[in-house]
């Protein structure tokens, strides 16, 4: 089968298309033929090396990817052959990826991709959506409160906004420039521009909001002086690979770690399902176009998900 093999740590030039044995039937596992998968930080950071702050361990050769959309193959578990499958491998443990046509996963990370929603959408949605709701899980959000949200055009923050909005909570949210109205159509109160330092950021959140937000999610990694943005008490989830604020005022930082969950998946695919949620995609390429990929990535040019296609 193909896969995307890395050999090296380095630019999307690692990323070498390769042909390896398909896995072999494994008791707990599932075989799934991939239909898509999707470019995430992680995979950036894996294939550079900068994620080695995190897994010392870590050394190529490796193939890359987290999300997966596709088809069973066979395997144990509820999911009969042919059953079209989503989930989020998890590579931090195992790096087992996905940018490869066929994988074996354990079932527990996989949920049933409902009709209405097509393999390239389902392959944008596991492992940012997961992460967003666990990160308002980690933050205690409770219906009422409100919630800053930075990166809220990305795929992680957008996920929080909604995840959020659909909890009752009030949301403040970070856009990129043009994405104000996108960022308001996911379900955010107050749309914020990504201007200045975090000290300024956390000005313009205390003056929407004079006693602080509740929570802040932070999938862009401002850090920093952006705590003053809370209320004292409150909470401040860290999301990228950026060091932490400094605590102050009773507010407690806490970094995610976000954990493959089948069933949750399930529930979000079928809010996709329903139209209640949405996902975004900004590029579609097939699976030997991974360094490209890679690099439209890096440059920031795609607003959306890119998805690999297999």
């Amino acid at each position: 089968m193909k896969a995307i093999q890395q050999y090296d740590f380095g630019g999307p030039e690692v990323l070498t298309v390769t042909e390896i044995p398909e896995p072999e039937p494994r008791a707990g596992r599932v075989r799934v033929r991939v239909t898509g998968t999707s470019v995430n930080p992680a995979d950036l950071a894996a294939r550079a090396g900068w994620l080695r702050q995190v897994l010392p361990d870590l050394a190529p050769p490796f193939i890359l990817g987290a999300d997966l959309a596709g088809t069973v193959i066979d395997g144990d578990g509820p999911f009969a052959p042919g059953t079209r499958v989503a989930g989020l491998a998890p590579w931090f443990v195992n790096q087992e990826g996905t940018y490869a046509e066929v994988v074996s996963i354990d079932p527990a990370h996989l949920a049933q991709i409902p009709d209405g929603v097509d393999d390239v959408t389902a392959a944008a949605v596991p492992i940012t959506s997961e992460t967003a709701w666990q990160s308002l899980d980690l933050g205690g959000l409770e219906a009422g409160q409100t919630v800053l949200v930075t990166g809220a055009s990305g795929a992680i923050g957008g996920w929080a906004v909604q995840h959020a909005a659909g909890r009752g909570a009030k949301v403040v949210a970070v856009a990129s420039n043009g994405d104000e109205k996108y960022v308001e159509g996911l379900g955010a109160d107050i749309v914020l521009g990504r201007a200045g330092d975090a000290g300024e950021l956390a000005a313009a959140v205390r003056k929407a909001v004079p006693g602080g937000v509740d929570l802040v999610v932070d999938p862009a990694g401002i850090g920093g002086d952006l705590i003053h943005a809370v209320r004292d008490g409150g909470v401040f989830v860290v999301i990228a690979v950026v060091p932490e604020p400094l605590a102050e005022r009773g507010v407690e930082v806490r970094r995610v770690s976000a954990q493959s969950d089948g069933a949750l998946l399930a529930q979000i695919l079928a809010d996709l399902a329903d139209g209640k949620k949405k996902a975004r995609v900004g590029l579609i390429l097939p699976l030997t176009e991974a360094a490209e990929a890679h690099r439209k990535s890096e440059e920031r040019s795609v607003r959306g998900k890119i998805v690999l296609t297999v």
